[in-house]
């Protein structure tokens, strides 16, 4: 499982301003950059549920705001403004879901919430869960011990 880490987190301005749909497709598209070293098309919608027309609508949209570099029949890129803001969603999300794992909850669970409380999270509350984590690691304490 990776891990994640906000010990130097900052929160970039831009995704306080940027809706939960346009904070999922630029997380998705820096996971997949991550994992596969490209981004499709069909890989977004798989991966967010949604037709590949209605992809291509918000990809023009993301670059229209200046994250995403996209012309058909070509490569689709994150911009340096996109990498950054992709960077500071995924962090979230696997600190989330590492936290929540540690707590006993199922990975597949783990996941699906993790999507939904990274939107909303407050900047403090994540450096406390971080931190928390941090602690248990130099304890070795497991959470999930205590649901069995």
């Amino acid at each position: 499982m990776a891990r994640g880490n906000t010990e130097n987190y900052i929160e970039p301005r831009e995704l306080t301003e940027l809706s939960k749909r346009a904070q999922d497709y630029i997380e998705v598209m820096y996971a997949l950059q991550r994992e596969y070293g490209r981004i499709r098309i069909k890989d977004i919608a798989e991966r967010l549920n949604v037709k590949p027309s209605s992809v291509i609508e918000y990809l023009r949209r993301l670059m229209d705001m200046g994250y995403v570099i996209y012309k058909p029949g070509t490569r689709i890129r994150l911009t340096e403004k996109g990498k950054k803001v992709g960077e500071a969603i995924y962090q979230k999300h696997l600190v989330i879901k590492e936290f929540l794992i540690l707590l006993g909850v199922p990975e597949d669970i783990a996941e699906t919430d993790a999507c939904y409380i990274e939107h909303g999270i407050h900047k403090i509350t994540l450096e406390k869960i971080t931190n928390f984590i941090k602690k248990c690691r130099e304890k070795i304490i497991d959470l999930s011990q205590l649901n069995n």
